[in-house]
């Protein structure tokens, strides 16, 4: 009996063939037998006999049939990852790649080459599989291997290095090109009124109709605040007092809850408002009146007649304890710039970092009127009450991290602001309201005419200031270029001769010139910007101005980056309307950025439910410029399940478990034990933060990762 089956054995090109026989054809007795043969190999390769986890090897086998039928070709793996073979009439290549981990034994992949009889041939490829924590998984540093790269940069030589570039700043437009870490210290305050100091974000305002980006989204240099109801008034104008009437098609939503008086409503020029419960006293006592006061714009300044709402209190009056309040979360903070709280009804826009910017030697507010009661009696550069009860909203926070009035007062941490996002600062002010164009003060002014004269006034002792010149309500009634001009670095002193400065005995003159001007903060400012917990500042004698807002409105901020520092804003308030003696030193603070720099890896290995990572080595090598400081610090951890999969779509996990790395700097290496937390995607992450230097650049020079990998028990 002949068998239908042989074995025949050979080595071609380091693989092990086989040539199998299919079972012969039926035939009936006395009919001739035929014998066909099995296809011949002619070629069979693999580009690598060696493999690490996740390796790539390509196999091919070549044919011919001695009887000339057509070839098929077919692959199998014991193990690992098949790609689509490509083949052709003679020849076929197959893409495999190695497993994570192995279960049983080495990896094996099978060609078979089947002619048109069913008669087969087949290669059977051996690979040497190899786990090594040795072996680098890293790929050099390119922006495609990252999941994240914020504030870093690739430099030329392959490098990873913090990019602090922070671009141009001006009280117009506060926004930084890169993420930042944001805070803000009081400096000093000088001042009969007092003060709070908040922010908005300016795409938040957007949001709510506020502002017309006039199709720039991008550059709020030609934006436009939006009239809606088309009274004349702004609408960011009218929320912030509620002057909107409460029916009717020019009403508008109140900011708030309930107000404080019954609704008093009162017609100017035709156009029907409601009176501010922010301008009118305890007892709601109507005031509104026609009078003729000095026009606003500049010039002669002749008596006109036009409307005037609210009223103030003055230096002499009685407390007002309950008036001047549209209630909300703070008494006499406009809703509409508080945080947003059930008080206001969810509609506040604000972030309040100072509540009361009071530094003085009494315990007493401008009329009672202070956000919170002034405790302290102590001029020494914190603000006179316990600022770390509320957070960088200006809410109350369940715990106190510092309890008590202490030099931590002095700075509140913003956070991260995003690249690109805006911030308008704001001012508000607790003070009486003058209208004496002798003394440069006017009353905010609601609405203009065409030809810029105001027809609407406000009297309030509640005034707000916004970073942007042109948001302000009160008019320049001087109407100079520049509107201010100060030496940064030259003390302050009231007699000198802001108009004549060049011929005035106390101005100073600018470094590198013949110019002199007056100084610009108070002897105590200076002082103290030189302290460690100013930035340790030294103002140089340089030039700053403040130049017109292109409205006719008043600026009150100056806002300067001193050129020996890097990351630093000075931003000195004016805080009356009209300007008064423009010092820009009535209340002054320091807006301080940190770029951190944070890198995210992506997954470094092979996904394989059948593995998990047990051991990982990590190794980096990193440096420090000589600007940097002992506070300098560079981060790194791993974690294995560094991605999320659902329904064969995976992405980066927010929240991977992070082993963080313990490793000195320069050049350092560990390996973690990673068993306890099963997973198989392996990615690493990196933060810098240049500490106290804000022109130090950390950079990470090379990172090396191995792993290996264990079987999944059943």
């Amino acid at each position: 009996m002949s068998p239908n089956r042989f074995p025949l054995l050979a080595f071609v090109a380091g693989s092990v063939l086989c040539v199998i026989a299919s079972p012969r054809p039926a035939h009936a007795a006395g009919t001739p037998k035929a014998v066909h043969l099995p296809p011949q190999l002619t070629s069979a390769t693999q580009s690598t006999t060696a493999v690490h986890p996740g390796d790539t090897a390509w196999l091919q086998l070549q044919a011919m049939d001695p009887e000339g039928s057509p070839l098929t070709f077919s692959w199998e793996s014991t193990t690992g990852t098949s790609g689509t073979p490509v083949s052709d009439a003679s020849s076929s290549t197959l893409e495999w790649t190695a497993p994570q981990c192995l279960a049983n034994g080495p990896p094996q992949v099978r060609g078979t080459v089947t002619n048109g009889y069913g008669l087969s041939t087949q290669a059977l490829f051996d690979f040497d599989f190899t786990q090594s924590l040795d072996f680098d998984y890293q790929p050099e540093f390119a922006a495609s291997g990252f999941d994240e790269l914020t504030n870093m940069m690739l430099t030329n030589e392959g490098w990873l290095r913090l990019n602090t570039h922070q671009g141009q700043l001006s009280s117009e437009r506060i926004v930084f090109p890169n993420e930042q870490h944001l805070s803000v210290t009081f400096v000093h305050e000088s001042a009969g009124a007092s003060h709070s100091l908040g922010y908005m974000y300016y795409d938040d305002l957007v949001a709510r109709g506020y502002v017309d980006t006039r199709g720039t989204p991008g550059d709020s240099s030609d934006d436009t605040l939006v009239d809606a109801n088309g009274n004349g008034v702004a609408d960011l104008h009218e929320d912030l007092y509620n002057l909107a009437p409460v029916s009717g098609p020019q009403a508008r939503p109140y900011i708030g809850t309930v107000r404080r008086c019954a609704p008093r409503s009162f017609t100017s020029q035709g156009v029907g408002l409601s009176m501010p419960d922010l301008a009118v006293n305890a007892a709601c006592t109507p005031a509104f009146v026609r009078q003729s006061i000095p026009d606003a714009r500049p010039g002669t300044h002749p008596p006109t007649a036009v409307d005037v709402v609210g009223s103030s209190p003055t230096e002499d009056s009685a407390p007002n304890a309950n008036g001047y309040s549209d209630l909300g979360l703070f008494a006499r903070i406009p809703n509409l710039l508080e945080p947003a709280h059930a008080m206001n009804n969810q509609l506040g826009l604000g972030h309040l970092l100072f509540l009361l910017a009071d530094d003085d030697d009494d315990r007493t507010t401008f009329n009672q009127l202070g956000i919170v009661p002034d405790t302290d009696d102590f001029e020494d550069g914190i603000p006179d009450y316990d600022v770390s009860r509320y957070d960088a909203h200006g809410l109350l926070r369940p715990v106190n991290p510092d309890p008590g009035i202490t030099p931590n007062d002095r700075t509140v941490d913003l956070g991260r602001l995003p690249a690109g996002k805006e911030l308008v600062f704001f001012l508000v002010t607790q003070y009486q309201s003058v209208h004496s164009l002798d003394e440069n003060q006017v009353y905010p002014c609601l609405r203009k005419a065409l030809n810029g004269q105001c027809t609407l006034h406000l009297k309030a002792p509640i005034q707000v200031f916004f970073s942007k010149a042109k948001w302000n309500l009160d008019q320049d009634p001087v109407g100079q270029m520049p509107v201010a001009q100060r030496n940064i670095g030259c003390e302050y002193n009231e007699q000198c001769n802001v108009a004549s400065p060049q011929s005035s005995a106390t101005a100073c003159y600018v470094a590198n010139s013949s110019q002199r001007l007056c100084g610009w903060l108070d002897w105590e400012a200076l002082m103290r910007l030189r302290q460690p917990d100013h930035g340790s500042l030294f103002l140089p004698m340089a030039a700053a101005s403040v130049f017109p807002s292109g409205n006719g409105n008043m600026p009150h901020l100056m806002m300067n980056a001193p050129l020996t520092t890097n990351g630093q804003w000075l931003m000195g308030f004016e805080d009356l309307p009209g300007g008064a003696d423009r010092d820009f030193n009535d209340v002054v603070f320091l807006l301080r950025t940190v770029t951190e720099g944070r890198v995210r890896s992506r997954v470094l290995s092979q996904d394989d439910a059948s593995c998990r990572i047990a051991q990982v080595s990590f190794r980096k090598s990193d440096g420090l410029d000589a600007r940097c400081s002992p506070q300098t610090s560079i981060t790194y951890a791993l974690a294995t399940d560094c991605k999320l999969c659902s329904a064969g779509t995976c992405v980066p996990n927010p929240t991977p478990t992070w082993y963080p790395l313990s490793l000195p700097r320069g050049t350092a290496s560990t390996t973690v034990d990673v068993s306890s937390t099963p997973g198989q995607q392996l990615c690493w992450k990196a933060q810098t933060a240049p500490g106290a230097d804000f022109l130090c650049q950390p950079t990470i020079l090379s990172v090396d990762v191995g792993y290996v990998s264990e079987p999944v028990a059943p």
